[in-house]
């Protein structure tokens, strides 16, 4: 297949606003077949969703955060993570008839077809080394980080392509958060950020654990309590009338009746901090947030700090009493199937504000 020379993409060149700073460009260098590792697909973007973390990234971080010692006249970096889209080459490995697995290495997808339908996510790790996104024309990423959307046996998907776009990441940062927490059926637990796009997706995947036994706490403002409680929560906390959080909690029957996990997707230190009031003794507080540290170089040693006071800080030095973790997920081959087989199950479903042109992201 012959691709063009060059692109289209969304790029920014500096840290800022999203508005100001984002730019498309159309002499992007296109990704080629010749490109791919042998563990990589090319795929052509059909659909890219927008992110609240990246977002967030690009207001604090200069682009390519990860590439330590490059100059700034070479910092461009695609922007978004998430996308739809068409399966257009694969390296050697994705299609190969041996199926051999390690943990390094993609064994052969029989499921994934050139020609075909994919949804998936570019890898963010790397995508903060090299400027690799997913807001273009295409997108390598590894096969790990995809799925086919055409379902086995020819079964129709229950949600669109576009509903897709948007779940690779937040979804499996659900999954992976949720295991993490250790729920189990009949569990209850506090989601902080239900309405956010990794809140939606932690909201269904608990309830699906915990199941209708369980019981299910979340915070949102009050224009999101009836979505939040549509997609599986018991009780609905608007955080700005019943702010502080912790002092709300700690005075109110959650105290008597604890947590048996807390997923904060907000990042609220103090959170944690009072945790002790209504999280269960023996239980985990899983943070996704950034626990009130700027996105910047300093918010990120700022983090650091506060990841290693939480963990390790004994009791007798103001330490507190929880098992703490910070978590920040990685895509993978599992937790993209477990996401397809729940929207098929229907305990699944996407919240989509709007679609946009390509060519008009920063409306």
């Amino acid at each position: 297949m012959s691709l063009p020379t060059n692109m289209r993409a969304w790029t920014y060149r500096t840290k800022g606003l999203p508005s100001t700073t984002v730019q498309l460009e159309s002499d992007i260098k296109t990704p080629q077949p010749a490109d791919l590792g042998p563990d990589d697909v090319l795929v052509e973007i059909h659909y890219v969703a927008f992110n609240g973390g990246v977002t967030s990234g690009i207001q604090g971080l200069r682009p390519r955060p990860l590439a330590f010692f490059l100059r700034q006249r070479d910092r461009v970096a695609i922007t978004e993570f998430e996308f739809a889209g068409r399966l257009i080459a694969a390296g050697g490995n994705v299609l190969s008839t041996t199926t051999t697995t390690t943990t390094n290495h993609v064994s052969s997808r029989k499921d994934l077809k050139i020609g075909e339908l994919v949804i998936g996510t570019v890898n963010p790790f790397k995508a903060l080394r090299d400027g690799s996104g997913a807001l273009a024309e295409y997108a390598i990423t590894s096969a790990q980080f995809v799925v086919p959307y055409q379902l086995p046996g020819g079964e129709q998907s229950k949600l669109s392509l576009a509903e897709w776009a948007g779940l690779g990441g937040v979804g499996c940062t659900a999954i992976q958060a949720v295991e993490r927490a250790g729920l189990k059926p009949g569990d209850k637990v506090l989601i902080n950020g239900g309405s956010g796009g990794a809140g939606v997706m932690m909201v269904q995947v608990a309830r699906s654990v915990i199941g209708p036994q369980g019981r299910l706490v979340a915070t949102c403002s009050a224009a999101n309590v009836e979505l939040v409680k549509s997609l599986g929560a018991d009780e609905v906390i608007d955080y700005r009338q019943h702010a502080p959080l912790h002092a709300y909690l700690a005075a109110s029957e959650h105290a008597g009746s604890p947590f048996d996990a807390i997923i904060d997707n907000v990042g609220i230190q103090e959170l944690f901090a009072h945790s002790p009031s209504y999280l269960a003794p023996g239980k985990k507080f899983i943070a996704i947030g950034a626990m009130n540290a700027e996105l910047s170089l300093k918010g990120a040693f700022q983090l650091g700090y506060l990841m290693l006071w939480n963990q390790f800080c004994p009791v007798i030095f103001g330490g507190v009493p929880r098992e703490f973790q910070f978590y920040s997920a990685k895509p993978d081959l599992p937790s993209l199937e477990l996401l397809r087989k729940m929207s098929q199950e229907g305990s699944l479903r996407q919240v989509i504000d709007s679609i946009w042109e390509f060519e008009d992201v920063t409306k």
